[in-house]
């Protein structure tokens, strides 16, 4: 009868200890797949500050050319069509008419 009942409490033990190594492998693996998903989401951020700091560097490029006269002449001249004194200012025409 003893043999009987140790073989059973042995079962049992054996059956608590699965049970304690299938809820640890579950929360770990609840847990691992969280930290894939946090590294995956901080890939993605570090991405776009290395986007957002190229768009910085060109952005100081700017200024620091806004900064020249010879860059503001150059938008004067080119975008808002101002001249200097004395100066004639020519523009070029499309010939709109089919022929």
């Amino acid at each position: 009868m003893s043999s009987v009942r140790s073989l059973l409490e042995s079962k049992i033990v054996w059956a608590i200890i699965l049970l304690l190594i299938f809820y640890i492998i579950f929360v770990f693996s609840e847990k691992y797949a969280r930290i894939l998903e946090v590294k995956s989401y901080i890939s993605e951020l570090e991405q776009e500050i290395r986007g957002l700091e190229k768009d910085n560097l060109l952005l100081s490029e700017k200024k620091s050319l806004l900064n020249t006269d010879s860059y503001v002449e150059k938008i004067a001249r080119e975008e808002l069509d101002l001249i200097k004194p004395n100066e004639v200012l020519y523009k070029a025409i499309k010939n709109l008419e089919k022929q």
